[in-house]
């Protein structure tokens, strides 16, 4: 029987496996671009009516080699394509990255929905026993240690849920059950991470000069309450807009390079080595800028504070964060009356 998730357009179905002592499962999504089916199990024609009324199957995802399950009788029952691989960051299907875990069983792509802060998984991590995660026995594996450091791609996503296809699904709490699961198998090695294993993402924004290359660092290694990321700054471009901090005290540490720092009293040439203070206020106003020949790195830290209000003296904005329920970036004038609009 399908049953609905707690995502906005997504369903489940599962199946007992007697000699596995868990619950296979498959999801379905609602999509803009059409239904997604993921790992799907065969299905009752009951079933069958229920996805056709929910707009039918345009495209199925199979996870890994081993989930290929009845992905070929439902696409041919709905004209589906079938994914059974994808590109490290891609977008699988409209709201759905691609995460590639490797060394494990076979190579398995985990789906991430960051809008919800949940991923869907095959196998690479079992929801067994109920309320826990698990993995499979250390002689499925191509490679046990590799294949668990690469489970931090999952956990630096600080996920709410995770939706296993073998086992339990997990609707809250996941990113603990998750650090539980990565100690329990590396112990204090999943708190270290090298600067040559940091991943790094190229970014580009709408305005050109805006343009680094950054890997997130205190997620993959379990910081939640202070956090910090490494960026790369290519010449003639900057890491941010000029701003100051409310709740946050940063502090830049210069790997390599010598960028710049704008801050409200003046620009600071750096070198390596440096240390650079943000305090929250005014005074702790900053721009990280590269105004050098020669890429310039840099470790950014600071505390990752529940609610925040940041103001942009450039452009007149304030960004207004709570509880990472709201975030909201207005015109920080003219400033109003407090009855103003009652």
């Amino acid at each position: 029987m399908i049953a609905p998730l707690s995502i906005p357009g997504g369903w489940m179905w599962s199946r007992w496996q007697p000699q596995r002592g868990m619950p296979f499962n498959s999801y379905f999504f609602q999509t803009d671009g059409g239904g997604v089916a993921i790992d799907p199990l065969a299905l009752e024609e009951e079933d069958m009516r229920h996805l056709r009324d929910l707009g039918g199957v345009t495209t199925i995802v199979v996870t890994n080699p081993d989930h290929v399950r009845e992905s070929a009788a439902l696409a041919d029952a709905f004209g589906a394509r079938i994914v059974d691989s994808a590109a490290e960051g891609s977008e699988v299907f409209p709201g759905a990255i691609a995460l590639a875990l490797l060394h494990g069983k076979s190579p398995e792509i985990a789906l991430y929905l960051p809008e919800y802060d949940a991923a869907i998984v095959g196998d690479a991590v079992l929801g067994s026993p109920a309320g826990a995660f698990s993995l499979l026995p250390d002689e499925k594996l191509a490679d046990p240690r590799r294949f668990a450091f690469g489970l931090r791609k999952l956990w630096g996503r600080n996920l709410r849920m995770l939706l296993p296809c073998d086992g339990y699904p997990v609707f809250a709490n996941a990113d603990a059950l998750l650090g539980d699961l990565l100690y329990a198998r590396l112990g204090a090695e999943v708190f270290r991470i090298n600067l040559d294993d940091i991943p790094f993402v190229f970014s580009k924004e709408k305005i050109g000069r805006y343009s680094v290359s950054d890997g997130e660092t205190g997620l993959l290694i379990g910081a939640r309450k202070l956090g910090y990321r490494v960026a790369d700054i290519p010449p003639g471009h900057a890491f941010c807009p000029l701003h100051w901090h409310v709740e946050e005290e940063e502090f830049f540490y210069v790997i390599a390079g010598q960028p710049s720092v704008r801050m409200s009293g003046g620009t600071l040439q750096c070198r390596p080595g440096d240390f650079i203070a943000f305090p929250v206020g005014e005074r702790g106003a900053h721009q990280l800028l590269n105004e050098s020949e020669a890429t310039a790195r840099v470790l950014l830290v600071g505390p990752n504070a529940p609610h925040e209000s940041c103001f942009y003296p450039d452009s007149d904005k304030v960004l207004v964060e709570a509880n990472g329920l709201v975030r909201r970036m207005v015109k920080a004038g003219p400033d109003l009356d407090y009855w103003d609009g009652e």
